[in-house]
């Protein structure tokens, strides 16, 4: 008895090309995450600034967006707004890097004059 050997199909061109795209998105994957390991460790570099008013009965709401342009996460971010002898205070839990979180700041008068600062944070 003999044995024939089953016909081979060749590949889809479709399955043939899905495999490629899987390799390079694994193999770019893989890539970034490796690059990000490599790079050097900075301190977060955080900045502050108004964004928008809101008036309430409760007075002037100041929303603060904080920005993070460091490689390292902060925490316990500490904000400070100061319009004339108005001093505001509020404290974020954290600020991503490279990313932003949003705080709120209540003064009796118009906060568009205010200098808002980050004071300090600590290591998360």
């Amino acid at each position: 008895m003999t044995r024939r050997k089953a016909a081979t199909r060749p590949r889809p061109v479709l399955q043939a090309l899905m495999a490629a795209i899987g390799v390079l998105v694994t193999v770019g994957a893989v890539g970034v995450v490796a690059w990000e390991a490599n790079l050097p460790a900075t301190p977060p570099s955080l900045s502050a600034r108004i964004v928008r008013v809101q008036a309430t009965p409760a007075g002037q709401i100041a929303t603060v967006r904080v920005v993070n342009d460091g490689r390292d996460t902060a925490a316990e971010v500490m904000i400070e707004g100061v319009l004339g002898s108005e001093v505001a205070t509020a404290t974020l839990a954290y600020v991503p890097r490279r990313a932003h979180a949003q705080a709120y700041l209540r003064f009796d008068g118009d906060p568009r004059a205010a200098t808002v600062s980050v004071l300090g944070w600590s290591a998360p």
